[in-house]
């Protein structure tokens, strides 16, 4: 997760926020990508309690091969858990990578969004993921692009896979884009 290597063999990190772990929100939009890119899967690290609530961290590790020759790429994926308990780690984690996925829950409130928002403090790094959008009294997609106006703002229903690739790809652009200036000599 910590910033080092070479780019030419590249390691970087994604996170990926949401307000509540466990009820198919960051936790689906690492098994989606899980299932899509199964060719690519490294590792994943996922322990959850009994109501389906994440614990400590849930991780997924994909190798992927790049256009460029001779470059090969790992991607490690983290959700950090919603509960408050954890929120002491939050902060540390987001510093620690390239991008960060803010999964806003679009079957609850704004302001509970916007709560966990806050949280993310480098918001130079941040694509939102507009999921749940299949839930009844869905917050409108134009109300979260309008509250995010300086983000990719994407919708999802990421349990049936909507949206997680364009999520993705949206996420490894922008931690390209960074880990290209963390890595280039001064």
């Amino acid at each position: 997760m910590v910033k080092s290597g070479t780019f030419g063999k590249s390691s970087f990190s994604l996170s990926s926020r949401s307000l509540r772990e466990g009820f198919f929100s960051s936790f689906s939009f690492l098994e989606k990508l899980k299932e899509i890119y199964s060719s690519c899967v490294y590792d994943r690290l996922h322990q959850q309690t009994r109501e389906g609530r994440t614990v400590y961290l849930d991780v997924l590790s994909l190798k992927l091969k790049t256009r460029l020759e001779g470059v090969e790429l790992m991607v490690s994926l983290f959700t950090t858990p919603g509960q408050k308990r954890y929120s002491i780690l939050r902060p540390w984690l987001f510093g620690h990578t390239f991008a960060v996925v803010f999964v806003f829950d679009s079957s609850r409130g704004v302001e509970e969004n916007l709560e966990s928002f806050r949280e993310i403090k480098d918001s130079d790094k941040v694509v939102v993921q507009a999921n749940k959008r299949d839930a009844e009294g869905a917050v409108p997609l134009e109300e979260i692009k309008r509250i995010f106006e300086n983000y990719t703002v994407i919708p999802a229903v990421a349990k049936d896979g909507v949206g997680v690739i364009e999520t993705f790809k949206e996420a490894l652009r922008i931690a390209l884009h960074g880990a290209g200036k963390a890595f280039r000599p001064s």
